[in-house]
């Protein structure tokens, strides 16, 4: 009898496990694409930024453009026009509940000029990170899509590959 509930409750856990994988494995391929076509289309985007007239010190979130919609999970990227001039990209292309109820999200950070050291945070032995705070203008409107973000992957030091 023992054995038939043993065998009956991993049968359950099976039940249980399999879809689930099927659907991160789905989830994963899905981001896997979306990060592909970000890459590829980062210069694109970030030239699309520059004809917005976003003032100097000040962050907004900006609706791409009908063919670059599809690039990140909400159609919208979060834009960055530093006091230096230099503009920057947040394309947050997975966002999903983890088990505290809080969003992970991940994506893109690209910038048209390499990132000042200054807002790349070495953790020795754990991450990098990216913290750009407004130096005028305090905290950004958009200051999530630009603080904490740890770095997953360093491209260049122009582009990065993060999440939060």
């Amino acid at each position: 009898m023992y054995k038939l509930q043993r065998i009956f409750s991993g049968f359950v856990l099976l039940l249980v496990y399999i879809p689930s994988w099927i659907i991160n494995s789905i989830v994963n391929v899905k981001y896997l694409c979306k990060k592909r076509q970000a890459l590829a289309k980062h210069q694109e985007i970030l030239d699309w930024v520059k004809t917005q007239n976003i003032p100097l010190d000040s962050s907004e979130a900006l609706k791409l453009p009908d063919h670059l919609v599809d690039i990140s999970y909400n159609g919208l990227v979060q834009a960055l026009h530093t006091s230096e001039g230099t503009y920057c990209v947040a394309i947050m292309i997975q966002n999903k509940y983890t088990i505290s109820a809080t969003y992970r999200v991940k994506g893109i950070f690209a910038c048209d000029f390499p990132l000042n050291p200054r807002y790349l945070t070495k953790i020795p032995d754990i991450c990098h990170r990216i913290n750009i705070l407004g130096e005028y203008q305090k905290p950004y409107k958009a200051a999530w899509a630009f603080t904490n973000l740890e770095v997953d992957k360093q491209y260049n030091d122009c582009l990065f590959e993060v999440h939060r």
